[in-house]
């Protein structure tokens, strides 16, 4: 059960964590994809990889389950499988920059089947080996211990989540930025959006006319190629007025009590690329994927670690994006 609980406390960090570094290890398996070079490589998309890591993610969580319950066949291990990979997905909802996807849980589904085919393989040739001695079957925990191990999953998934929370890019789901900036109430035209709103890279508001128009157009044709590959790419955050941006540096401020620790996530107008209008931020987490593996084609790199919704063109078409600093204040 130990086991049991470590793995599913990976699961939920992974699942319910800061989606930073799953997006730097989708990079680098990607990138060591097209390293190899293989022809039949070149269709390895994004989706694709997550797919299956989704897949492989559960095969442990199948395998345990099957373990913990022996006698209850395998339906009732898919069902704890298929049921965690639901919580998760609801508890999803809860995390910036997390978006729930019923493809996952489908995913892990399957994950879950193969872990419990795995075990019931792995005892059937453990009972044949042990068929010249008498074994000792050592207690299992029954059903409500299994589920108790869930729970403890997601209570410590969720400090996890909580630990690590990354704030979400302004105007996106899970972020709270202030309305009052600089005396006034804070509208469009200071580029600010509703909490939960979010902008076509094609639409008018003063968020996407008043960005750089090399920038402007970049993000554009970036987002109908995305949309080739069936993801939508949405703008949560461009240009804004120093206004805005002074709003949300002194919400950082008041959230992480100090100036120097709210330049992690926030930077004072006088520094920030958005009121430039040379920074976007994008949305929803698959488009922030494919973003990190296809923006450079378009001179959009992320420009933050930490950040990975934060895009700027750093390079020409074509090249290679440098590696984003760890957050803005080491930029």
């Amino acid at each position: 059960m130990l086991v049991a609980v470590a793995v599913l406390v990976a699961v939920g960090c992974l699942t319910l964590g800061p989606p930073g570094p799953v997006a730097d290890g989708r990079r680098a398996v990607l990138a060591a994809v097209g390293a190899l070079g293989a022809p039949w490589l070149g269709t390895v998309h994004r989706a694709q990889v997550e797919a299956v890591a989704n897949v492989l993610l559960f095969v442990p969580v199948g395998a345990l389950a099957n373990l913990a319950l022996p006698r209850r066949g395998p339906v009732l291990p898919v069902f704890l499988g298929a049921g965690t990979s639901m919580l998760v997905e609801l508890a999803q909802t809860a995390v910036p920059g997390r978006v729930p996807d019923l493809a996952d849980v489908a995913a892990n589904t399957v994950g879950t089947v193969l872990g419990v085919a795995l075990t019931a393989v792995l005892r059937v040739l453990s009972r044949r080996a042990a068929v010249r001695r008498r074994a000792v079957r050592p207690r299992r925990p029954g059903a409500r211990a299994a589920l108790v191990a869930v729970a403890l999953v997601l209570a410590v998934a969720t400090g996890c989540s909580s630990a690590g929370r990354v704030p979400g890019p302004a105007g996106s789901a899970g972020a709270a930025p202030t309305t009052r900036g600089g005396g006034h109430d804070l509208t469009a035209e200071d580029g600010w959006l509703p909490d939960g709103e979010v902008l076509s890279p094609f639409d008018e508001a003063p968020a996407l006319t008043r960005l750089d128009s090399t920038l402007r157009t970049a993000v554009q044709d970036a987002s109908r190629a995305a949309s080739a590959d069936g993801i939508t790419l949405s703008v949560t955050s461009g240009w804004r007025s120093a206004a805005y941006q002074q709003a949300l540096f002194d919400d950082a401020v008041g959230e992480y009590s100090s100036a120097e620790a709210a330049r992690t996530w926030v930077l004072g107008p006088e520094e920030s690329a958005h009121v430039r209008g040379a920074a976007v931020d994008v949305g929803p987490t698959d488009a922030m994927y494919w973003l990190s593996w296809h923006g450079s084609d378009y001179g959009l790199c992320q420009t933050y670690a930490n950040e990975v919704w934060h895009y700027e063109l750093t390079v020409e078409r074509g090249g290679e994006c440098p590696p984003p600093a760890a957050s803005p204040a080491g930029r």
